[in-house]
Formats: C-alpha cells, structure tokens, sequence
C-alpha cells in the first residue's frame, strides 16, 4: 500500500500548525510584554491591561479569519 497524497498532507499539517502555533506565540509575546510591564509601572495596571487585551482582540480577530479560510478551503 502506498500513500499517494503526501503533499496536501504536508500542506494540511503545515496549514495547522501555523493556525495553532501563530497566535499561541502572539499570545505569549504579549502575555511577558504585560508581565513586564507591570512589573516595571504596577499603578498603570488598567491601562496596560486594556492596551493588552485590544492587541489579544486583533489576535483573536486574525485567528477567527484564519480558521474560517482554512474551512473553506479544505471543506470543498
């Protein structure tokens, strides 16, 4: 038995992991980036929480778009 479809199973691993592997790095970036932050200014911690989480919004927002294009292209 021979597996004839390597290549769009490459593509298909390679297509998650990049869903997946994308905005949990993003994720951790911003999550130290806070830590660190209010480590060095602990009275802004409503500010830098909310600036934190508009970024964690546009992560979300690039995640959703990126889960719909994938079903989309492989649900055909």
């Amino acid at each position: 038995m021979h597996f004839q479809y390597w290549h769009e199973g490459l593509v298909f691993i390679g297509c998650f992991f990049v869903m997946v592997g994308l905005p949990c790095l993003l994720t951790a970036i911003l999550g130290t980036k806070l830590i660190d932050s209010l480590g060095q200014w602990p009275s802004r911690s409503a500010r830098l929480q909310i600036g934190i989480c508009i970024q964690l919004l546009f992560v979300e927002i690039i995640t959703f778009v990126m889960l719909a294009t994938f079903y989309r292209v492989f649900s055909d």
